[in-house]
């Protein structure tokens, strides 16, 4: 038997949970990353400024900040670009479970990730902003509404989850382990 070579692609998954769930449960995951990302941005240049700055408009609040020298405008373009390559790794992941037929544990995993690290792509993107705001207006920079705690939390809530997809996976894996490992012993 000789040994596989790196540029032959992984074998794919035999698994009866791709005949029992087939692939139509896989574009959740996109469309829950870009929920996520739709509502990241809009906190960033809506509703964070909003609630930092109570009985300000956002145009009023807008105004301020470029008499500071910040423009919300420019910020637009790299934070929807932003949001847009967490939905396209999220697509990206799917297409790779499609393609590669990998374990849908597996293609499940791959988009619990994309969603877990929703929580330190909002963090980053956020932080501009937040300091805009505290310089301009001479507040803190944290964050003023709920929506972000929301949105941590909900990266919580899938990283939770891939720990006990993978937890999930290695016991299954260990059980077939052993019940193969038994059939040969006399």
């Amino acid at each position: 038997m000789t040994p596989a070579s790196p540029l032959v692609p992984a074998p794919r998954s035999h698994d009866a949970a791709w005949t029992r769930w087939g692939t139509w449960w896989l574009p959740v995951g996109p469309v829950l990353v870009a929920c996520y990302a739709t509502v990241m941005v809009l906190t960033i240049l809506v509703l964070e400024p909003l609630a930092a700055m109570p009985g300000m408009t956002s145009a009023q609040i807008s105004a301020e900040l470029a008499a500071a020298g910040v423009s919300v405008a420019g910020k637009v373009p790299f934070l929807v670009g932003w949001a847009a390559l967490g939905v396209a790794l999220s697509v990206a992941a799917g297409a790779v479970a499609i393609r590669r037929r990998v374990a849908p544990a597996t293609a499940l995993a791959l988009q619990l990730a994309v969603l877990a690290l929703g929580a330190p792509a909002y963090f980053w993107a956020a932080f501009d902003m937040g300091m805009d705001l505290a310089d301009t207006f001479d507040i803190t920079g944290e964050a003023h509404s709920a929506v972000p705690s929301v949105l941590y939390a909900a990266s919580g809530v899938a990283l939770a989850a891939l720990a006990v997809v993978g937890l999930w996976r290695a016991v299954a894996t260990a059980a077939r382990s052993g019940a193969t490992a038994g059939h040969g012993s006399p």
